[in-house]
């Protein structure tokens, strides 16, 4: 069987094999009725545009790369939701968000970075938690590939983030408001190893949380410190037993690291015996899903998720339709959600 080309489509609905093509890569100067004269025609032949001469004579690859650490946290699965939801409505990448974990390395970042560049494997690049080296960013910029970094911020790339040094004040405030005078913090790793990323979000909560403390005469013992690796159950489990090792006394503790990592502190808590909140308040970052329904449901700082995604996949696509004339950065103020774990 024959297989059809444009100048089949053309020739069928008397028209150029340009303004099928045109029809094709949407192009807006093509009368609407033109266009849903040759798509229906196309539809009845059941004929599909080979992508690969498509994307050649747009110059654009159809992908979107999202480049993050790991894809099991649930801030992480949350954004890359969302802006695969976002690109659904948008109809546009619908197909095309490619992700890409580094386990957080920066030699596997890199790699990842110059193999998207030199082979042309994405409109735009949306980094999670991430950032590339100025020198691959000056690369990107040249190539008119824009960067989206999420929680990160640098030259030559556009940026939204969350104010983690303000949200964990609220929750230091919190604590001392309710009356809490020996408080805990949970917190990512604030000093990688050389390969890999500055975790800036960990600095920033860490000195944040502290800095809450301070304006209150409180102070944040080096013993009221658990700092984490895999931001997941085990870790806070880990985490509340070693506060209890090291008889830090405590009567509150923030999981800077998370609610995922909360929500392990709260079921070693009950089966101790711990009685949450009135031996000890909890307080979470992230706010995700399963933390309204938790026993007790669980005081959080709230990120929005499901809008950082959005913001991003916009700003994305602005950048690569050449709507943003320079960088654009967001910096957004979470909120403290309070509940009854705290």
């Amino acid at each position: 069987m024959k297989q059809l080309t444009i100048k089949d489509i053309a020739e069928r609905a008397g028209v150029t094999k340009a303004t099928v093509s045109m029809v094709i890569n949407d192009y807006k100067r093509i009368p609407q009725a033109t266009k849903d004269r040759i798509r229906k025609i196309m539809e009845e032949l059941d004929f599909h545009p080979n992508e690969s001469a498509r994307v050649l004579a747009k110059g654009r690859t159809e992908a979107i790369a999202f480049i993050a650490t790991r894809y099991a946290a649930p801030f992480i699965s949350n954004v890359l939701d969302s802006l695969e939801q976002r690109a659904f409505y948008a109809n546009r990448y619908v197909q095309g968000v490619v992700p890409y974990s580094t386990r957080n390395e920066q030699e596997v970042k890199e790699l990842f970075l110059k193999k998207i560049l030199t082979g042309k494997k994405a409109d735009a690049v949306i980094m999670l938690t991430v950032k590339p080296s100025e020198e691959t960013a000056a690369h990107y910029k040249k190539a008119g590939i824009p960067l989206v970094l999420i929680e990160n911020r640098m030259k030559d790339a556009h940026s939204i983030i969350i104010d983690n040094f303000y949200g964990a004040e609220k929750a230091a405030a919190h604590f001392i408001k309710t009356g809490r005078k020996n408080a805990g913090l949970i917190v990512g790793e604030a000093i990688q190893p050389p390969s890999r990323d500055i975790n800036m979000p960990a600095i920033d909560r860490r000195a944040g949380f502290i800095s809450g403390l301070k304006k209150h005469g409180l102070e944040l013992p080096e013993k009221n410190i658990e700092v984490i690796h895999a931001y997941n159950y085990e870790d806070g489990k880990r985490s509340l037993d070693n506060f209890l090792k090291k008889g830090a006394g405590l009567d509150a503790v923030f999981c800077a690291a998370g609610d995922m990592v909360a929500m392990g502190l709260l079921e070693r808590a009950n089966e101790l015996g711990i009685r949450i909140p009135d031996d000890l308040a909890v307080i979470g970052f992230d706010d995700v899903l399963a933390a309204r329904h938790l026993n007790p449901p669980l005081t959080t700082v709230r990120q929005p998720l499901d809008e950082i995604g959005i913001m991003a996949f916009d700003m994305a696509i602005d950048a690569i339709d050449g709507k943003l004339k320079t960088f654009k950065h967001i910096k957004i103020e979470p909120d403290l959600i309070i509940r009854k774990s705290a």
